[in-house]
């Protein structure tokens, strides 16, 4: 992932680093001065010398995270560095040198820099990033570069310096801080800015209102593009409320950030932005309610709008029988106020709410990613003639009509959808369902999971509360594999020589079949190593010893045991012992527990998710388990060597498959990265597939990724600690 390079250290040439202070040298006043940090835990680049790398005004050429001449961090959390400079000084600016842009290497989204003179009451003096992005931005991500954030607008006095760094998703790099030397008459006056007591906190909300502000001036410009077209007799003034509305975003902050929903309009402002929408709509002459189209899977922005002479939309499906499918409807209001629109079905059998047909009004959710995504399927309103729909002013809502084919007979049906009660309504639309005379199976062939660990409660957002609803929710979408934690499958207790002394307790795994009765696998996570490395005993035995070997032996014959007295087969049972294993290290321990599992229990099935790096060194590993899904990424990079070597695999009678774990997932295209994964699952002979995660996170909700910590979500749906709301990629997984 991180090639090595050839680095070294130079010194730092304070006239290139700080043009706009005066040609007088300027001291670097942090320069060998001791400092606090979070441990780094970047193993390529951490040594010992990590504590004084970043005063020692030595700088790195060359690739940072190989280097031991840097300090780096895998981390979701904020970095916080502080700097004591001995004495409180005049600080005249500061730097941070840094790396990224390639290998999910992101810059920071921000750099707080606080000031103190005892380390008790601190001063918000800036934020580097937006400081120097003012003068010299960071390069665009997708080539490495070295970066130096640099400002002289930060000053003030301080003996303590802190910076706190937002990863850009996880992964941040350091080599060098600079404090510059201020003016002295900076000592006789007290630093300007808020006064910040519990830093933390500060941090948090600072970070939330960041993301919540870069969104809403994203929405802003979107309809300053659109007022630069409007009649020039009304521009004037929509560039003020333009202004007016942009000096309040910046002042934009939300106290309460864990009860914050991030649905649009997620804050009053960002209601006072569409309405400003939808006057520029009216000035351009635009129809106070328009009904469009746009493909389900394609994006859609809350201010979107059809293109000029767009053909009169049409909501149609064309299914097999025992099947799903959906298509949309676009609602764009440019009234001054919210529209609440009656919906109703004509023209079909069941009215006035078809047993087949589920009415969904699509949410917009907001994204660490600064844009809204059109994503969230809950159920629209039902009223007793058809179904409530509301659409804000300077919006477009997407409605949702998901058909199931299960109780209609094959043939054509035509009726039409009305929308009532609003300016521009009543409006209608042609609804067409055409059945064919094919039968989509009960049961498909493809193993399905999503690593959403059910089994217990208090992980991956999984709650007494949703975990039922949630488990219906993965069975309605094909989920026949789902997966448990090792949890499921206790290890017992041995005697010296790996003898059992007392059986594992199968209460968890009993529970787990009963909440997925007739799954196809039952999928566990061993949890005997991962990408960060791997155990080297198991229940206590040293890997390779004969103790472990028999305690190993004995434990799988065990629950290959269960299985059958379950009423099962033993090859149901699937583990996945080392998780993604990426090196000859993780490939030798990976082969020591198969070759023991093969030899004492050859039906219980071995899967592995390797991240393989070339084609040799992985073989015995690969021929060593039953199952093999390679990650869909890593296939598309189109290496002949990679898609050959699985070729060989699958012909030498290993089941093939793929998963997908990008993310956050939330921008992801559902066609291109959900859909499409099962279609090439199927091209290449797989019948494996899985993605992480099915599951959602106990850290934060899905439903408010601005207060999630790193890359945001993964989850498919919109879970919440009492329900499961469906979102358009498991309808796309589906």
């Amino acid at each position: 992932m991180h090639p090595c390079t050839a680095t070294r250290r130079r010194p730092m040439l304070w006239a290139m680093l700080f043009l706009a202070l005066p040609a007088t040298f300027a001291a670097n006043l942090a320069l060998h001065k001791p400092y606090t940090m979070p441990p780094p835990n970047y193993k390529l680049c951490t040594d010992p010398d990590d504590a004084t790398q970043l005063t020692d005004g030595q700088r790195t050429t060359g690739h940072f995270w190989t280097s031991k001449t840097t300090v780096g961090w895998s981390s979701s959390r904020p970095i916080e560095i502080t700097i004591d400079l001995g004495k409180v000084q005049p600080i005249g600016g500061i730097s941070l040198s840094t790396a990224g842009g390639v290998a999910d290497v992101h810059w920071p989204t921000g750099i707080l820099v606080l000031l103190s003179d005892d380390k008790r009451a601190w001063v918000l003096a800036g934020d580097l990033v937006e400081l120097s992005d003012k003068e010299d931005p960071a390069p665009a991500y997708g080539t490495y570069n070295t970066h130096v954030y640099q400002t002289d607008q930060i000053t003030g006095r301080a003996r303590y310096v802190k910076l706190v760094a937002e990863t850009g998703q996880v992964f941040l790099f350091v080599d060098e801080i600079e404090v510059i030397e201020g003016d002295p008459g900076l000592l006789e006056q007290p630093t300007e800015g808020p006064v910040v007591g519990d830093v933390r906190n500060f941090v948090t909300k600072h970070a939330f209102a960041r993301l919540l502000r870069a969104e809403l001036m994203g929405d802003l410009q979107a309809v300053r593009d659109d007022i630069a077209t409007s009649p020039a007799a009304a521009r004037a003034a929509f560039q003020q409320t333009a202004q007016e509305l942009a000096t309040r975003i910046g002042l934009t902050v939300i106290e309460d950030t864990k009860a914050f929903r991030a649905v649009v309009p997620m804050v009053p402002l960002q209601r006072e932005i569409f309405q400003l929408q939808a006057k520029v709509w009216q000035a351009q002459g635009k129809p106070p309610l328009r009904l469009w189209q746009t493909h389900r899977w394609d994006p859609l922005a809350a201010t979107a709008e059809p293109m000029p002479n767009a053909p009169a939309p049409v909501v149609q499906t064309a299914m097999m029988q025992n099947e799903y499918r959906a298509d949309v409807l676009n609602v764009t209001n440019a009234s001054d106020q919210e529209m609440v629109l009656q919906l109703r079905i004509e023209g079909v059998p069941g009215r006035p709410h078809p047993p087949w047909l589920t009415v969904r009004q699509v949410l917009a959710v907001g994204t660490r990613r600064f844009v809204a995504v059109a994503a969230a399927l809950p159920e629209a309103e039902r009223n007793a003639r058809g179904w409530t729909i509301r659409v804000p002013a300077g919006m477009t809502r997407q409605i949702w009509f998901d058909v199931c084919s299960k109780m209609l007979p094959p043939g054509l049906r035509r009726g039409q959808i009305v929308l009532a009660g609003g300016p521009g309504a009543p409006q209608t639309t042609p609804l067409v369902i055409r059945v064919h005379d094919l039968q989509f199976p009960k049961e498909t062939t493809l193993n399905l999971g999503g690593w959403a660990y059910t089994d217990r409660v208090g992980a991956g957002g999984v709650t007494e509360q949703n975990r039922e609803e949630l488990v219906a929710y993965l069975r309605e979408h094909y989920v026949n594999a789902p997966w448990a934690t090792n949890g499921i499958l206790p290890r017992g207790t041995f005697n010296e020589a790996g003898d059992f002394v007392e059986l594992p307790d199968t209460e968890r795994f009993d529970s787990f079949r009963k909440l997925w009765p007739g799954a196809r696998h039952y999928m566990v996570y061993v949890a005997q190593g991962d990408g960060g490395g791997f155990k080297k005993e198991f229940a206590g035995f040293d890997l390779g010893t004969p103790a472990f070997e028999n305690a190993l032996a004995n434990w799988a014959r065990f629950w290959a045991a269960y299985m059958r007295r379950s009423g099962l087969q033993p090859e149901q049972l699937a583990l996945l012992i080392i998780d993604e294993p990426h090196g000859t290290e993780w490939y030798d321990a990976l082969s020591q527990y198969t070759r023991v599992i093969n030899r004492a229990a050859p039906e219980l099935t071995l899967w592995v998710d390797p991240q393989v790096h070339d084609a040799e060194t992985c073989l015995e590993m690969l021929r060593s388990v039953d199952v093999i899904v390679p990650h869909r990424p890593q296939w598309l990079a189109q290496k002949p060597w990679f898609h050959e070597l699985f070729r060989q695999m699958h012909s030498e009678g290993k089941q093939l498959g793929l998963y997908s774990a990008d993310g956050p997932a939330r921008t992801f295209d559902p066609f291109a990265y959900y859909l499409l994964q099962q279609w090439h699952c199927f091209k290449i002979g797989g019948t494996w597939a899985g993605f992480w995660s099915f599951g959602g996170d106990s850290r934060f909700s899905v439903w408010n990724e601005y207060a999630a910590a790193g890359r945001g979500s993964y989850c498919p749906s919109f879970m919440g600690p009492e329900d499961v709301t469906p979102g358009k990629y498991m309808e796309a997984v589906r």
